[in-house]
């Protein structure tokens, strides 16, 4: 890391290519988070429009069944009391059965012993077997089962003391309709019942046509919002009458379904289902983040929801986040690779600045650059540095022709003074001899000078003899030390 520190460090081409893409990262970080910002914004609200519409478009075909529903049953509990035979029950309960292909079942039952010779119970139950039905209007003759209800008490199923203790017409929530002994259906049903009442308003029964909980979940499931998103359908307790997980069916509600981390959001969204409201909320379902939009089923009580999770809501805008930061950043690498090679070429005059440079601290004015035929700054800066180098290559030859000049003196000068120094040796070491030379006969004169002046009356004439002529020829050395001395002299001045 310090290497590549180090490299960055020592090349300006880098370090410029390195802050223009740090500017253009940051601008363009400002305009695509603003840009992405109001997208993010506009998929979101495409979402609640898109998924809104889808519930309201099943609802709508929900109400349209429903409303068929509601038409053929009135009409049967209008025209039916004008022809109150039992065979007539049992023919119109399977005629509406088999004209509304919707319908699963039909039952048209009569109050307690309203038909004495039938005993205490009538009820002319149609039920279609969705199972071999295949459709068509013209049912295969086993799809639907026309019968009279075996003897339970029917009247205290819902779909019957529902619409009387109401005294109108209503949905009733699912329920299940087996009934042992008896013409049952095996899935779960969900019933419209209209009271019959005669001319003077006697309630003489109930006809109740009856809708499959698994045609509906159908309708629900098949809403294509998005490849992983699911729909439920919730009953009048917040009981589920729809979910993927059919476990969860008639033993969960949505507010025992909720875990920890959203309990209090999933309350609120099934008490607001149960009130009938509209809406969208943003919650976590199966530990992952998700929108789920809801609406009522008003005639029923119930409501419907599409859970969509956020990865698919926001999948393309993602996906196009992703696209568009891999091209920005090869872009940006494109941008510095861009930057730093044209930085370099606009930057090789003052590289080779910086090495001619690096050569002239080191004394070498040899090799000087070619003039440039730009006319930036770079192109003059170039053209004066040659002129500077020439200039101070001049400056240098005449300062090493000085150097060399002083040098050939002071080398005279050393050998001038090597010489004196020599001939000072010379003279010092002739002295020194001379000295020895002069001393030794004045020494003799002198010793024997003090011997006669001591001792000349005790002293034997032939001893004084021979001091005198010792003494003479002391004499005679210095005298012809003396000459010598003057010879050099004389010698020394003409040189």
């Amino acid at each position: 890391m310090k290497q590549i520190i180090r490299y960055i460090q020592q090349h300006l081409s880098i370090q410029l290519g390195i802050i223009i893409v740090a500017i253009v990262t940051a601008a363009f970080s400002l305009l695509f988070g603003l840009l992405f910002s109001r997208g993010k914004e506009y998929i979101q609200q495409a979402a609640i429009d898109r998924a809104m519409h889808l519930l309201d478009n099943t609802a709508e075909r929900i109400n349209g069944i429903m409303d068929e529903t509601e038409t053929v049953t009135n009409f049967l509990a209008q025209t039916t009391p004008r022809h109150l035979v039992p065979d007539s029950l049992l023919s119109f309960s399977r005629r509406a059965v088999k004209q509304y292909d919707f319908l699963t079942g039909m039952a048209i039952s009569m109050e307690p012993n309203f038909f004495p010779e039938m005993g205490r119970y009538f009820s002319a139950y149609s039920l279609r077997h969705w199972e071999t039905y295949d459709g068509d209007i013209n049912d295969v003759p086993d799809s639907i089962t026309t019968v009279r209800e075996g003897p339970f008490e029917y009247f205290e199923a819902p779909w019957y003391k529902t619409p009387r203790k109401l005294g109108k017409a209503c949905w009733v929530d699912a329920y299940d309709d087996y009934n042992e002994g008896t013409l049952s259906s095996p899935d779960i049903l969900t019933s419209y019942c209209c009271p019959m009442r005669d001319a003077n308003g006697r309630y003489l029964g109930s006809i109740t046509a009856s809708l499959t909980l698994k045609w509906l979940s159908k309708m629900v499931t098949s809403l294509p919002a998005y490849p992983n998103s699911s729909a439920i359908m919730i009953g009048r307790n917040g009981t589920y009458l729809v979910h993927p997980d059919t476990t969860k069916l008639f033993r969960k509600t949505i507010f025992s379904d909720a875990v920890p981390e959203s309990k209090e959001q999933i309350h609120a969204l099934g008490k607001s289902m149960i009130a009938g409201h509209s809406g969208m909320i943003k919650t976590t379902v199966d530990d992952h983040d998700a929108f789920i939009f809801y609406r009522p089923l008003e005639r029923t009580g119930w409501s419907i929801a599409i859970v969509c999770p956020t990865s698919d809501v926001f999948a393309r805008y993602n996906h196009l986040l992703s696209i568009v930061w891999t091209i920005t950043v090869i872009g940006l690498v494109l941008i510095m690779l861009f930057c730093i090679q044209t930085i370099r070429r606009a930057m090789m005059p003052i590289k080779l600045l910086d090495k001619q440079a690096q050569r002239i601290a080191e004394g070498q004015f040899d090799k000087p650059l070619p003039k440039s035929k730009r006319h930036d700054s770079v192109g003059r800066l170039t053209n004066s540095f040659i002129s500077m180098q020439q200039s101070l290559e001049q400056s240098v030859d005449s300062i090493r022709q000085y150097n060399d000049e002083l040098q050939q003196q002071n080398d005279n000068l050393t050998q001038a003074y090597e010489l004196k120094m020599e001939t000072n040796r010379q003279k010092v070491a002739f002295i020194q001899d001379m000295y020895h030379k002069i001393r030794t006969p004045l020494n003799v004169i002198s010793g024997f000078s003090q011997l006669l002046t001591d001792d000349h009356e005790i002293l034997p004439a032939e001893e004084i003899e021979d001091i005198t002529s010792r003494m003479k020829e002391a004499a005679d050395d210095l005298s012809r030390l003396a000459r010598e001395l003057g010879e050099t002299v004389k010698n020394h001045q003409i040189q």
